[in-house]
Protein backbone atom coordinates (compact mmCIF):
# COMPACT_ATOMS: atom_id res chain seq x y z
CA UNK A 1 0.00 0.00 0.00
CA UNK A 2 2.58 2.55 0.76
CA UNK A 3 4.30 1.98 -2.90
CA UNK A 4 1.09 2.50 -4.26
CA UNK A 5 1.07 6.05 -2.19
CA UNK A 6 4.52 6.55 -2.94
CA UNK A 7 3.94 5.76 -7.05
CA UNK A 8 0.79 8.19 -6.91
CA UNK A 9 2.15 10.79 -4.78
CA UNK A 10 5.54 10.70 -7.22
CA UNK A 11 3.04 10.76 -10.70
CA UNK A 12 0.94 14.00 -9.28
CA UNK A 13 4.32 15.87 -8.55
CA UNK A 14 5.76 15.36 -11.74
CA UNK A 15 2.14 16.36 -13.14
CA UNK A 16 2.80 19.62 -11.32
CA UNK A 17 6.00 20.60 -12.35
CA UNK A 18 5.11 19.61 -15.66
CA UNK A 19 2.23 22.42 -15.61
CA UNK A 20 4.43 24.98 -14.08
CA UNK A 21 7.02 24.16 -16.37
CA UNK A 22 4.58 25.63 -18.96
CA UNK A 23 4.52 29.26 -17.07
CA UNK A 24 8.34 29.21 -17.13
CA UNK A 25 8.32 28.88 -13.20
CA UNK A 26 8.68 26.59 -10.15
CA UNK A 27 6.39 27.18 -7.23
CA UNK A 28 8.45 27.67 -4.24
CA UNK A 29 11.23 29.89 -6.10
CA UNK A 30 8.89 32.92 -5.76
CA UNK A 31 9.76 35.79 -3.73
CA UNK A 32 8.16 35.62 -0.37
CA UNK A 33 8.28 31.69 0.10
CA UNK A 34 9.94 31.93 3.41
CA UNK A 35 7.28 32.51 6.71
CA UNK A 36 9.82 34.41 8.33
CA UNK A 37 9.68 37.06 6.29
CA UNK A 38 7.68 39.64 8.89
CA UNK A 39 10.68 38.32 11.14
CA UNK A 40 12.99 38.98 8.03
CA UNK A 41 11.50 41.42 5.58
CA UNK A 42 15.12 41.10 3.69
CA UNK A 43 13.38 37.63 2.28
CA UNK A 44 10.94 39.27 -0.14
CA UNK A 45 11.59 43.18 0.03
CA UNK A 46 14.63 44.81 -1.27
CA UNK A 47 14.24 47.56 0.20
CA UNK A 48 14.61 46.28 3.50
CA UNK A 49 18.41 46.11 2.40
CA UNK A 50 20.96 47.46 5.32
CA UNK A 51 17.78 49.04 7.28
CA UNK A 52 18.92 48.69 10.49
CA UNK A 53 22.32 49.66 10.11
CA UNK A 54 24.43 47.27 10.59
CA UNK A 55 25.83 43.96 8.54
CA UNK A 56 23.89 40.69 8.97
CA UNK A 57 24.28 37.10 7.61
CA UNK A 58 21.42 34.88 7.32
CA UNK A 59 20.44 31.48 6.82
CA UNK A 60 17.46 30.61 5.96
CA UNK A 61 15.69 26.44 5.28
CA UNK A 62 12.47 25.39 5.01
CA UNK A 63 11.20 21.80 4.39
CA UNK A 64 7.68 21.87 3.38
CA UNK A 65 4.99 18.74 3.85
CA UNK A 66 8.09 16.64 5.74
CA UNK A 67 7.42 12.83 5.88
CA UNK A 68 5.85 13.37 1.67
CA UNK A 69 7.84 12.00 -0.74
CA UNK A 70 9.60 14.17 -2.77
CA UNK A 71 8.43 17.41 -0.58
CA UNK A 72 9.79 20.95 -1.83
CA UNK A 73 13.27 21.83 0.37
CA UNK A 74 14.65 24.80 0.20
CA UNK A 75 17.56 26.49 1.55
CA UNK A 76 19.00 30.28 1.24
CA UNK A 77 21.92 32.29 2.54
CA UNK A 78 21.77 36.13 1.95
CA UNK A 79 24.17 38.96 3.37
CA UNK A 80 22.88 42.53 3.57
CA UNK A 81 24.27 45.64 5.21
CA UNK A 82 24.39 49.58 5.40
CA UNK A 83 27.09 51.33 4.04
CA UNK A 84 27.93 55.23 4.16
CA UNK A 85 24.78 55.56 6.31
CA UNK A 86 21.96 55.38 3.67
CA UNK A 87 23.24 53.20 1.36
CA UNK A 88 22.14 49.15 1.71
CA UNK A 89 23.73 46.39 -0.18
CA UNK A 90 23.56 42.31 -0.62
CA UNK A 91 23.62 39.52 -1.90
CA UNK A 92 21.32 36.50 -2.15
CA UNK A 93 21.88 32.41 -3.30
CA UNK A 94 18.77 30.44 -2.72
CA UNK A 95 18.60 26.61 -3.30
CA UNK A 96 15.30 25.08 -4.27
CA UNK A 97 14.30 20.87 -4.95
CA UNK A 98 10.48 20.33 -5.59
CA UNK A 99 10.56 16.41 -6.69
CA UNK A 100 12.69 16.12 -9.60
CA UNK A 101 13.09 19.57 -9.80
CA UNK A 102 16.48 22.09 -8.84
CA UNK A 103 16.08 25.59 -9.23
CA UNK A 104 19.20 27.61 -8.21
CA UNK A 105 18.95 31.52 -7.62
CA UNK A 106 21.91 34.74 -7.36
CA UNK A 107 20.41 37.69 -6.47
CA UNK A 108 21.85 41.70 -5.91
CA UNK A 109 20.00 44.08 -3.79
CA UNK A 110 20.40 47.64 -3.76
CA UNK A 111 18.71 50.44 -1.25
CA UNK A 112 18.67 53.87 -0.46
CA UNK A 113 17.23 54.91 2.72
CA UNK A 114 16.34 58.40 3.79
CA UNK A 115 15.29 60.07 7.33
CA UNK A 116 12.31 62.10 7.95
CA UNK A 117 12.36 63.60 11.67
CA UNK A 118 10.39 59.86 12.90
CA UNK A 119 9.91 58.46 9.72
CA UNK A 120 12.49 56.05 7.91
CA UNK A 121 11.72 54.96 4.21
CA UNK A 122 14.02 52.74 1.96
CA UNK A 123 13.42 52.54 -1.57
CA UNK A 124 15.50 49.21 -3.12
CA UNK A 125 15.55 46.38 -6.11
CA UNK A 126 16.72 43.72 -6.87
CA UNK A 127 18.50 41.73 -9.70
CA UNK A 128 19.45 38.01 -10.27
CA UNK A 129 19.69 34.63 -12.47
CA UNK A 130 18.08 31.32 -11.66
CA UNK A 131 18.77 28.05 -13.90
CA UNK A 132 15.99 25.24 -13.66
CA UNK A 133 15.74 21.88 -14.56
CA UNK A 134 14.46 18.69 -13.64
CA UNK A 135 16.09 15.20 -13.88
CA UNK A 136 15.26 11.64 -13.58
CA UNK A 137 11.72 11.52 -15.96
CA UNK A 138 12.76 9.82 -19.35
CA UNK A 139 12.10 6.83 -18.60
CA UNK A 140 8.58 8.12 -16.37
CA UNK A 141 5.68 6.34 -18.13
CA UNK A 142 3.08 9.66 -17.44
CA UNK A 143 5.07 11.93 -19.60
CA UNK A 144 4.92 12.61 -23.25
CA UNK A 145 8.96 12.71 -24.65
CA UNK A 146 7.47 15.02 -27.07
CA UNK A 147 6.75 17.59 -25.15
CA UNK A 148 9.09 20.95 -26.06
CA UNK A 149 8.96 22.28 -22.41
CA UNK A 150 9.70 19.14 -20.86
CA UNK A 151 12.87 18.48 -22.94
CA UNK A 152 13.39 21.94 -22.71
CA UNK A 153 13.40 21.60 -18.62
CA UNK A 154 15.77 18.71 -18.86
CA UNK A 155 18.45 20.35 -20.55
CA UNK A 156 17.97 23.34 -17.93
CA UNK A 157 17.22 26.88 -18.76
CA UNK A 158 17.84 30.50 -17.64
CA UNK A 159 15.99 33.22 -16.44
CA UNK A 160 16.18 36.97 -15.37
CA UNK A 161 14.53 38.27 -12.16
CA UNK A 162 14.30 41.78 -11.43
CA UNK A 163 12.07 43.56 -8.51
CA UNK A 164 11.47 46.37 -6.65
CA UNK A 165 10.30 47.32 -2.83
CA UNK A 166 9.88 50.03 -0.26
CA UNK A 167 10.44 49.24 3.12
CA UNK A 168 9.53 51.78 6.50
CA UNK A 169 9.22 52.31 9.87
CA UNK A 170 8.01 55.31 12.13
CA UNK A 171 9.30 56.09 15.43
CA UNK A 172 10.81 52.48 15.64
CA UNK A 173 6.74 51.14 16.36
CA UNK A 174 5.12 51.06 12.78
CA UNK A 175 6.44 49.31 10.23
CA UNK A 176 5.49 48.72 6.71
CA UNK A 177 6.51 47.67 3.91
CA UNK A 178 5.56 46.95 -0.10
CA UNK A 179 7.04 45.15 -2.74
CA UNK A 180 6.77 43.94 -6.07
CA UNK A 181 9.10 40.89 -6.63
CA UNK A 182 9.38 38.75 -10.27
CA UNK A 183 8.52 42.73 -11.88
CA UNK A 184 10.52 41.44 -14.62
CA UNK A 185 10.93 38.05 -15.45
CA UNK A 186 12.23 36.69 -18.23
CA UNK A 187 13.97 33.96 -20.45
CA UNK A 188 17.85 34.66 -21.59
CA UNK A 189 17.23 32.10 -24.70
CA UNK A 190 13.48 31.51 -26.16
CA UNK A 191 11.42 28.85 -26.61
CA UNK A 192 11.07 26.73 -29.46
CA UNK A 193 7.27 25.83 -30.84
CA UNK A 194 4.40 27.79 -30.62
CA UNK A 195 3.30 28.04 -26.39
CA UNK A 196 0.85 29.64 -24.87
CA UNK A 197 1.92 31.48 -21.74
CA UNK A 198 -1.55 33.03 -20.38
CA UNK A 199 -0.76 33.73 -17.31
CA UNK A 200 2.87 34.85 -17.55
CA UNK A 201 2.37 38.38 -17.02
CA UNK A 202 0.78 38.27 -13.88
CA UNK A 203 1.33 41.76 -11.80
CA UNK A 204 2.87 39.52 -8.34
CA UNK A 205 2.96 42.10 -5.01
CA UNK A 206 3.50 41.89 -1.52
CA UNK A 207 2.26 44.14 1.44
CA UNK A 208 3.52 43.99 5.41
CA UNK A 209 2.00 46.07 7.86
CA UNK A 210 2.82 45.67 12.09
CA UNK A 211 3.39 47.29 14.93
CA UNK A 212 5.82 46.73 17.85
CA UNK A 213 3.83 47.26 21.62
CA UNK A 214 6.18 47.62 24.69
CA UNK A 215 4.97 46.58 27.89
CA UNK A 216 6.56 49.01 30.48
CA UNK A 217 8.40 47.71 33.04
CA UNK A 218 8.55 44.08 31.94
CA UNK A 219 11.09 44.00 28.88
CA UNK A 220 8.52 42.37 26.83
CA UNK A 221 6.92 43.37 23.34
CA UNK A 222 3.94 42.49 21.54
CA UNK A 223 4.61 42.35 17.52
CA UNK A 224 1.50 41.73 15.89
CA UNK A 225 1.64 41.65 11.38
CA UNK A 226 0.13 41.03 8.40
CA UNK A 227 1.12 40.01 5.44
CA UNK A 228 -0.91 39.85 1.90
CA UNK A 229 1.01 38.45 -1.10
CA UNK A 230 -0.15 37.65 -4.59
CA UNK A 231 2.73 36.25 -6.81
CA UNK A 232 2.93 35.11 -9.66
CA UNK A 233 1.74 31.17 -10.18
CA UNK A 234 1.18 31.43 -6.53
CA UNK A 235 -2.24 31.63 -4.91
CA UNK A 236 -3.58 35.04 -2.88
CA UNK A 237 -2.70 34.49 0.77
CA UNK A 238 -2.99 36.55 3.91
CA UNK A 239 -0.79 35.67 6.83
CA UNK A 240 -1.77 36.99 10.46
CA UNK A 241 1.30 36.62 12.57
CA UNK A 242 1.73 37.76 16.23
CA UNK A 243 5.43 37.48 18.11
CA UNK A 244 6.08 37.54 21.47
CA UNK A 245 9.65 38.70 22.57
CA UNK A 246 11.50 39.01 26.21
CA UNK A 247 14.26 40.59 27.28
CA UNK A 248 15.50 41.55 24.14
CA UNK A 249 14.49 38.60 22.03
CA UNK A 250 16.07 36.18 24.06
CA UNK A 251 13.25 34.24 24.65
CA UNK A 252 11.16 34.56 21.20
CA UNK A 253 7.14 32.69 20.84
CA UNK A 254 4.61 33.43 18.58
CA UNK A 255 1.59 31.93 16.57
CA UNK A 256 0.15 32.56 12.93
CA UNK A 257 -2.36 32.14 10.48
CA UNK A 258 -2.70 31.72 7.41
CA UNK A 259 -5.96 32.22 5.27
CA UNK A 260 -6.49 31.12 1.37
CA UNK A 261 -6.16 28.34 -0.87
CA UNK A 262 -3.25 26.90 1.37
CA UNK A 263 -4.72 27.85 4.91
CA UNK A 264 -2.48 27.00 7.82
CA UNK A 265 -1.43 27.44 11.80
CA UNK A 266 1.99 28.22 12.73
CA UNK A 267 3.79 28.06 15.71
CA UNK A 268 7.22 30.37 16.31
CA UNK A 269 9.81 29.85 18.84
CA UNK A 270 13.20 31.46 18.98
CA UNK A 271 16.03 32.78 21.18
CA UNK A 272 18.98 35.53 20.82
CA UNK A 273 22.79 34.47 21.99
CA UNK A 274 24.58 37.73 21.58
CA UNK A 275 24.55 38.59 17.96
CA UNK A 276 23.00 35.48 17.27
CA UNK A 277 19.39 35.40 16.47
CA UNK A 278 17.39 31.77 16.04
CA UNK A 279 14.25 31.39 14.62
CA UNK A 280 12.08 28.19 14.41
CA UNK A 281 8.48 27.51 13.43
CA UNK A 282 6.15 24.51 12.44
CA UNK A 283 3.36 24.96 10.24
CA UNK A 284 -0.09 22.45 9.52
CA UNK A 285 -2.20 22.80 6.95
CA UNK A 286 -5.62 22.98 7.68
CA UNK A 287 -6.95 20.77 4.52
CA UNK A 288 -7.08 17.76 3.49
CA UNK A 289 -3.60 17.30 2.79
CA UNK A 290 -2.62 17.51 6.15
CA UNK A 291 -3.62 13.68 6.78
CA UNK A 292 -0.95 12.77 4.17
CA UNK A 293 1.92 14.51 5.72
CA UNK A 294 3.62 15.41 9.27
CA UNK A 295 3.75 19.79 8.65
CA UNK A 296 6.47 22.16 7.64
CA UNK A 297 9.37 23.24 9.13
CA UNK A 298 11.49 26.57 8.58
CA UNK A 299 14.60 27.65 10.77
CA UNK A 300 15.62 31.37 10.24
CA UNK A 301 19.66 31.32 11.77
CA UNK A 302 20.40 35.64 11.78
CA UNK A 303 23.74 37.05 13.19
CA UNK A 304 24.26 40.47 13.05
CA UNK A 305 27.11 42.44 13.13
CA UNK A 306 27.31 46.00 14.59
CA UNK A 307 28.55 48.62 12.85
CA UNK A 308 31.35 50.75 13.65
CA UNK A 309 31.06 53.81 15.79
CA UNK A 310 32.58 56.57 14.21
CA UNK A 311 35.87 57.86 16.14
CA UNK A 312 35.50 60.35 18.88
CA UNK A 313 36.86 63.90 17.39
CA UNK A 314 38.50 66.31 20.09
Amino acid sequence: MKQKIQKYSVGIILTVIVAIGAVNSAFAQEAGYFNHSFIQPILFNPGATGFQGDHQLLAGYKHMWSDFPDAPRTFTALYNGSFADNLGLGFQVLSDQVGVSNLLHGQLNFAYKLTFDDVVLSAGISAGLETFNIKGTQDDPLLDPTDILLNEAIDGYTLFDGGVGVYGEVNEKLFFGVSFPNLVKNRLTEISGDINLPEYDKFSYAFLLGYRFDVANYDFTIEPSITVKDLRYSPFLIDANVKFSFLDEQLVGGVGYTLGDNSRASLLLGTRINHLRIYYSYDVSLGDFQQYNNGSHEITLVYRIPKRAAPATE
